[in-house]
């Protein structure tokens, strides 16, 4: 009968990492993630990313990114949804992507989120951003 308990229990906690996270919650994260962006508080981005990302460059080199991609792109106007969807990521854990169209002064992007569920917190765990094509 213990192993048995075992089993289940092993089974049930298994099933429920699986779970993709919620996407309002998920385009809540990315919505704030892109203004503390254009807001210039590039250090502050970090609590948005998922260690492994932020281990993936330091603070500096993403700031600097960051100030380089402000002086071709222009000051932020506006965003715009133009895709969320349930997926998995590289590892084939459960995650959503979400695109934004994103206005700026000068040009327009479009950022491309992968977020999951990272110790039951979200976290972005790709984050890439293109210019538009017109």
């Amino acid at each position: 009968m213990k192993k048995t308990l075992i089993v289940i229990t092993t089974f049930v906690c298994g099933c429920s990492a699986l779970v993709h996270p919620d996407q309002t919650k998920a385009k809540a994260l990315v919505e704030a993630l892109i203004q503390k962006e254009n807001s210039g508080d590039y250090a502050g981005t970090s609590q948005y990313y998922t260690d492994e990302f932020n281990k993936s460059e330091s603070i500096e080199a993403r700031t600097d990114k960051f100030k380089r991609l402000h002086d071709a792109l222009g000051d932020y106007k506006s965003m715009e949804l133009i895709k969320e969807r349930d997926t998995t990521d590289a590892n084939d854990f459960p995650a959503v992507d979400i695109i934004y169209r994103v206005k700026h002064t000068q040009l327009s992007s479009v950022e491309e989120f992968t977020v999951i569920s990272e110790a039951g917190t979200y976290k972005v765990e790709e984050h890439g951003i293109t210019q538009e094509q017109q």
